[in-house]
């Protein structure tokens, strides 16, 4: 549907976004166990006079504390950046041009019809006035949504969601594994 394409370009986008911020957090990581390093080795030479154990465990403790720490900034670091992503992708699905739009609710129409034969559709405020179903297929009210049509059969048994917001998260969820590689891989 051209959904993916997009998510491919933000991916790319988001790329450089990703690395910066990646950076930023090895950086401070780097510097954090710098910092660690610097300590253990003062705390080392005053520990040496009493005792050579409580070195040993000073500096695993250290160590670990900064590891633990700089694995948090940087897990953080990650979710930040794929949230920003998820949100630019709605940002963008939901500015999609108007004739890009109508072409991909001819598809949407065309599936619906194919699935549920006559039927309601539901859109967004801003799509109302530009939505033009075929014969079958009658308008029944608004929903909030970024964009995309949600059909429901004329027993209203049956929904059809195909607003932005799920189709993102069906190929975010599909892909989330290779969105992540791409940005952090």
């Amino acid at each position: 549907m051209g959904l993916e394409k997009l998510v491919e370009d933000i991916l790319r986008k988001g790329d450089e976004r990703a690395k910066e911020i990646i950076s930023q957090g090895e950086a401070e990581r780097d510097e954090r166990i710098k910092l660690a390093d610097k300590d253990i080795s003062e705390k080392r030479v005053l520990a040496e006079k009493r005792l050579e154990s409580q070195v040993s465990q000073m500096e695993q403790h250290e160590l670990s504390s900064a590891e633990l720490e700089s694995r948090k900034m940087l897990l953080a670091a990650q979710r930040e950046v794929l949230e920003d992503l998820r949100e630019r992708i709605l940002v963008e699905l939901s500015d999609y041009p108007e004739d890009k739009r109508r072409a991909l609710y001819t598809k949407l129409f065309a599936n619906a019809k194919s699935v549920l034969g006559d039927c309601y559709v539901y859109s967004n405020k801003a799509d109302e006035g530009t939505l033009k179903p075929p014969s079958g297929i009658t308008k029944a009210g608004m929903i909030d949504c970024s964009g995309g049509l949600v059909f429901e059969s004329k027993d209203r048994s049956v929904r059809l969601d195909y607003r932005f917001e799920t189709l993102l998260e069906e190929v975010w969820s599909k892909r989330m594994n290779e969105i992540f590689s791409q940005l952090f891989g």
